[in-house]
Parts: structure tokens; sequence; C-alpha cells
């Protein structure tokens, strides 16, 4: 008994010693950082599509495998038709993008006519302040969606892998989970597990009620957009309803592409859009999201715009998307633990 102890303790060692080596190596080591993004980013996506996965394996009572397979290939086939249909559609309207200046040239001359005023100096100046934001603009994003895409030639053996791994994060979660059980001493599986529990609970929860908040959004940006006859509505409507997982901001964000769509036709087109987007934004953030996400988080709104303030600072979007998330870990921690030892 003593032996087998003595066995678990240098287990449990060799295990932290490896574990410390890890971070470390992630710190200083590119390629050993490369293979741990692929992990961590594979098993956040494999995460985040168990609710749907389990929602296939239920309704059209099938395996867990075959469920994965599908939920990946429909992800697959979604990304695949946005880079082969809208990625070079989008990149020859934006070919076009000195119609956009024009447009709200003759906008504001117009305007200007109506009110009898004859002279169109401040046009001009107007004209020429959007112009010159708008070729910075422009050039600006041309160079990053190059560098983007090269770099993603560069990583393409690495992004290929993400899904083999996804799928088997979906598969054989559960075998991992147990096994990783295992290492720990068995008086502290009882508590690891219920601690593991309360966070899978709470988050599954807050995953699901952002996924059907962001499944919302995006039915009514595309009702807006066919509406109104915007370019790419189904598109435009995957768009706001990837960015609306960031909570309260993701609508903001998903209208910018709306906006300058609707702008390649008319301004006329490109104003009613933002009256519409706003309008969604307004539910969005005063109805269906405070109660949706801060009942699923069990944390006040107030604490989630904060939190998302904070994630922007230190990690951009990606930063944005994980902050609340993380947040919730935390939280279930600090309750359980609180709970269970004092």
């Amino acid at each position: 008994m003593q032996l087998r102890k003595h066995k678990k303790a240098i287990l449990l060692g060799i295990t932290l010693l490896c574990f410390i080596s890890l971070i470390l190596a992630y710190i200083f080591n590119k390629s050993i950082n490369s293979i741990i993004n692929i992990i961590v980013a594979s098993f956040i996506l494999a995460y985040t599509l168990t609710p749907i996965r389990d929602g296939f394996e239920a309704k059209f009572r099938i395996s867990k495998k075959i469920s994965s397979i599908v939920v990946i290939l429909i992800i697959i086939g979604i990304i695949t038709a946005c880079i082969i249909v809208i990625v070079p559609t989008l990149f020859n309207e934006i070919s076009n993008i000195s119609n956009i200046f024009d447009n709200v040239s003759n906008l504001l001359e117009g305007m200007l006519k109506k009110n009898n005023l004859d002279d169109f100096s401040t046009t001009n100046v107007i004209y020429n302040e959007i112009l010159e934001k708008g070729n910075v603009f422009w050039t600006n994003f041309s160079e990053n969606a190059v560098e983007n895409l090269m770099s993603i030639g560069d990583n393409a053996m690495s992004l290929a892998i993400i899904p083999i791994m996804v799928y088997y994060f979906l598969c054989d979660g559960n075998k991992i989970y147990s096994k990783m059980l295992l290492l720990l001493p068995t008086s502290k599986r009882g508590l690891t597990k219920k601690i593991l529990s309360d966070i899978d609970r709470v988050l599954t929860r807050y995953i699901t009620s952002q996924l059907m908040l962001s499944g919302l959004i995006g039915g009514l940006t595309l009702i807006l957009l066919l509406l109104l006859k915007v370019k790419f509505p189904l598109w435009i409507s995957i768009l706001n309803a990837i960015l609306n997982i960031i909570p309260y901001f993701g609508p903001i964000f998903g209208a910018v592409p709306a906006v300058i769509v609707a702008l390649l036709d008319s301004p006329i087109k490109a104003f009613w859009v933002i009256v519409g987007m706003f309008i969604i934004q307004q539910l969005e953030g005063d109805i269906l999201s405070p109660k949706i996400t801060g009942d699923s988080t069990e944390m006040h709104p107030f604490v989630i715009i904060i939190l998302l303030l904070i994630g922007d600072k230190f990690g951009g979007f990606v930063g944005m998307v994980l902050v609340v998330p993380i947040a919730v870990i935390i939280k279930v921690l600090y309750d359980d633990i609180n709970y269970y030892l004092f």
C-alpha cells in the first residue's frame, strides 16, 4: 500500500514536471507554441460543438461518431462555401470602392441643392476627407488580407489537423477525461469531478444560450437584408451571427459589413440598413442578451460588459470571445472551493 502511494506520488511529480516544462516550452519555443495552440483550439472548438453534436445525436438517434462527423462536415462546408463564393465576390465588389465615395458625394450635393445652397466647398472638403480616410483603410485592409492569406497558406497542414483532433475530442472526450482523473489521488477525484461537472454545466448553458442568441440575430439580420435587397444577405447574416458570440458588442461589429455592402448600391440603402441594424442591436442589447446571457452565466450584465472591455484590451476579438467563459470558470472554481473546502 505504501509502495503504491509512493509510485503515485512519483507519477504525479513527473506529470507536474512535464506540465511545467510544457509551459516553459510554450513561452520560449515557437514550434511547441504552435502545437499547443492547435490542441487548445481543437479542444475549444470541440467543446463548443458538443451541444450541437448532442442535439444531432438525440434528434436523429445516431451514434456519437456519426453525429460528430456530421457536425464537422457542416462546419467545413460552411467555411469552404464562404471561401469559394463570398471572398472572390467581395473582393470584386470592393475593387469598385470608388463608387462608394461618388455616391456619398452625390448625396451631399443633392442635399445642398434641396436647401438652395450653391456653394459646394463644404461637400468637397467632406468628400476629400472621406476619400483620404477610405484610401488609408483600403490600403491597410489589402496589406492585412494578403498577409493573412499567406499565413493561412503557410499553416495549411496545421489547419488540416484541427478537424481530425476536434473529431477525437468529440468522440473520445470522456475517455480522455477519465484517464486524466486517474493521475489524481483517489481521495481528490470525487471533489475534482464535482467541480469540473459544475464548470461543464454552467459553460454548456452559456454556450447554448449564445448559440440561440446568435441564431436569432442571424435570422433577424437575414430578414432585414432581404427586405432591403442588400447583396449577400445570407453570408452577411452568418457573419453577424458569428460576431454575435461577443455579448452586447457583437451586433455592432456585424453591422459594419452590411452597411459597407449597402453603400455600394446607395447611401439611402445604407442609411436604412443602419436604422434596421440599430433596432436589432437594441432588441439584442436591451431584451435578449441581458436575459439569456446574464442568466446563463449567473453574472450581472454590468460585470459582463466590464469583462468584455478587459478582454478587448488584452486579447482583441479573441479576448472578447474567451473572457466570459474564462470568468465563468473562475467563478465556479471560487464558489465550489469556498463551499467544499471552507
